[in-house]
């Protein structure tokens, strides 16, 4: 097989076979261990939380506010 060939598109005995595993009985405690310490925990990145400004816009930006701050502009317009 070629050596761009996604792990996705693979057989699942393929897999384990690049990956140095047995698929009954998983990874040894020793390559968990070392794979941990490379790469470290099995988790997504957390998202930034946003900032009070950027909290503040989205708010702003609603349908809803965005038509009524539309009709105050056009009230002190027409006034």
């Amino acid at each position: 097989e070629s050596a761009d060939v996604q792990a996705s598109e693979k057989l699942p005995e393929d897999v384990a076979a690049d990956l140095g595993t047995d698929l009954r009985n998983g990874l040894s405690s020793g390559q968990a261990a070392e794979i941990l310490a490379r790469d470290g925990p099995n988790e997504l990145e957390k998202p930034p939380k946003p900032t009070l400004l950027m909290l503040f816009i989205m708010q702003l930006t609603g349908f809803v506010i965005v038509l009524l701050m539309v009709a105050a502009v056009a009230s002190i317009f027409v006034n």
